[in-house]
């Protein structure tokens, strides 16, 4: 197709041969111009034998007079339809209107394809869309229009900032991992080396930012992502960059790693073999890491994560950073005194007569009973993706989901789920902002008016500086009234996140003896069912069966 190319005029509908009488040969005929238009992708034109000798014409006085300017003359038109084209401004979508016609033949998908390319939409073209409107006009009443959009654009996505990640994994994510014991078997009893790293060790590295997707329009035009942006690198506490790579992060001393929120922190870790009457009490300002038990009336507090490969019995541990016990930790059944206090989560094996308050989640293998609780994140008994574990007579104060296989036992034993006090507190701060803003959004309506009347008057100009310094001040309250409508929005989207999140799930059974609370909201299982769910529907529990 040398020294020919086509193009469309969308206001006539006519087909342009744009022809280079320096590389164009042989002989200009109807027929060569439309097998080249077939090969450009142009069907379905009715072309003009006329035009067509008229170009033949141009193209021969061109070539005698020397003339080579590129020639442009109209060939075709594009024949009548009942189908008709819209394209979206922005050329991100196509829509199709065809109208029913019972005494005309109704046209089929390639015919509505070729009219699609000569419009020069060739991306995202949907096939089934298409006949799915084709069928509806053709059973539909005469006249009536049907349309839908049948072409979709791609649009371009953002590249991804540059991140942190760690090289090494965080304790309770190594914990929830069992070690392999061979035969493609993993050892439940066996969660694998308490990790701490080496002083310059590589801890975390910054990978780069993605390029994006590149999108593209239905006319097939590329659009170009944003590409990522380089984020700076945060250092948590005894870390650094390395000298010869400023995306490389190094550990400045030994001790216990831990990735959140972006950053890794190295915890100074004092490591003992147990905590007994010989140790003595351990109050450590790092991360603590006990190869052993932890017996009776003993004590661990640390500011970081404190670790336990072994077992508690009745003692007090409070972290600053998460719990993790490999095997159980057991009070008396009655005294719940065994106490364990953590600002992130909590994990062990099993539990028994029990005091835990996490300010995240707790994560409790196999089973937990006669305990009281305070969770402030998610509470799963057994695998967090599918919790098939035994929970059963305790006292839990719940701000989330409460997930376990078997929730209350055979025996009637009262388990109670109080969803109250998280729900109070949040509805409490939520009054408390919403009173605060209607009082200044009032005052400062006020001050909003007079300032307008005050700046509608002359004054000396020893008064302007004045009146400035009053704006400003008008200023700052208009500032603080939209971080408060910003604060009250986030409190109104958390109470709702609450509602969606307030469930207790059985994957297993529900037992008789299982009370949730909300306030004066109290649903009591009066019977065993199979795996079910009471969740919080338009402010009442509501019991739901499972079913899969």
């Amino acid at each position: 197709m040398s020294g020919i190319s086509f193009f469309t005029k969308a206001d006539t509908n006519e087909l342009i041969a744009s022809i280079d009488p320096l590389l164009w040969e042989g002989v200009c005929s109807e027929e060569i111009i439309a097998a080249h238009a077939r090969e450009a992708g142009y069907t379905g034109y009715a072309f003009n034998a006329g035009e067509i000798v008229h170009l033949s014409k141009v193209i021969i006085d061109a070539k005698n007079s020397g003339n080579m300017d590129v020639i442009e003359h109209s060939v075709a038109v594009e024949p009548e339809s009942s189908a008709t084209i819209s394209l979206a401004t922005d050329q991100m979508s196509a829509s199709l209107t065809v109208v029913a016609n019972p005494d005309a033949p109704q046209a089929t998908y390639q015919e509505i394809k070729a009219l699609l390319h000569r419009k020069g939409i060739v991306r995202g073209i949907s096939k089934k869309r298409i006949q799915h409107l084709l069928n509806s006009a053709l059973e539909g009443d005469a006249g009536k229009e049907y349309t839908d959009v049948i072409a979709i654009g791609l649009p371009p996505r953002d590249g991804k900032p540059s991140r942190v990640v760690p090289l090494v994994p965080n304790a309770l994510d190594r914990i929830l991992r069992p070690q392999e014991s061979g035969d493609d078997k993993v050892d439940m009893r066996n969660l694998g080396d308490v990790l701490c790293v080496s002083a310059n060790k590589p801890v975390a590295k910054r990978i780069s930012p993605s390029k994006g997707r590149i999108g593209y329009t239905v006319t097939n035009k590329p659009l170009s992502p944003n590409k990522g942006e380089w984020q700076e690198v945060k250092l948590g506490n005894n870390t650094q960059l390395a000298e010869h790579d400023e995306n490389l992060i190094l550990s400045s001393l030994a001790g216990q790693p831990k990735f959140e929120n972006n950053v890794m922190t190295i915890d100074d870790t004092f490591v003992t073999k147990g905590v007994n009457v010989g140790t003595g009490n351990v109050n450590y300002e790092g991360a603590v890491i006990v190869n052993g038990d932890v017996t009776e009336n003993m004590q661990i507090i640390a500011q970081g994560d404190v670790t336990i490969n072994g077992f508690v019995e009745s003692a007090y541990i409070k972290a600053g950073g998460d719990i993790i016990i490999t095997q159980g930790a057991t009070g008396k059944m009655n005294d719940e005194d065994c106490r364990l206090i953590a600002d992130g989560s909590v994990f062990i094996q099993h539990g028994q007569g029990l005091d835990v308050s996490t300010g995240k989640d707790l994560n409790v293998k196999r089973q937990l009973a006669y305990s009281r609780v305070l969770c402030k994140g998610h509470l799963y008994v057994g695998d967090p993706d599918n919790p098939t574990g035994n929970l059963f007579a305790s006292k839990i104060t719940a701000y989330n989901s409460v997930r376990a296989g078997s929730v209350g036992a055979v025996s009637g034993s009262s388990l109670e789920i109080d969803y109250s006090d998280a729900y109070n507190g949040l509805i409490k701060r939520l009054d408390a902002i919403s009173e605060l803003l209607d009082g200044l959004a009032s005052v400062n309506a006020d001050h909003e008016i007079k300032l307008s009347k005050m700046n509608a008057k002359e004054f000396p100009k020893y008064l302007h500086k004045k009146l400035r310094k009053l704006d400003k001040t008008i200023g700052k309250e208009r500032s603080l009234l939209t971080w408060l409508r910003k604060v009250q929005g986030d409190l109104e989207q958390a109470k709702k996140d609450f509602e969606n999140n307030a469930r207790v799930i059985a994957n297993k059974e529900l037992f008789p003896g299982v009370v949730v609370r909300l306030n004066k909201r109290i649903f009591r299982q009066q019977k065993e069912t199979m795996k079910s769910r009471i969740v919080l529907v338009g402010g009442n529990w509501e019991y739901q069966p499972i079913i899969k």
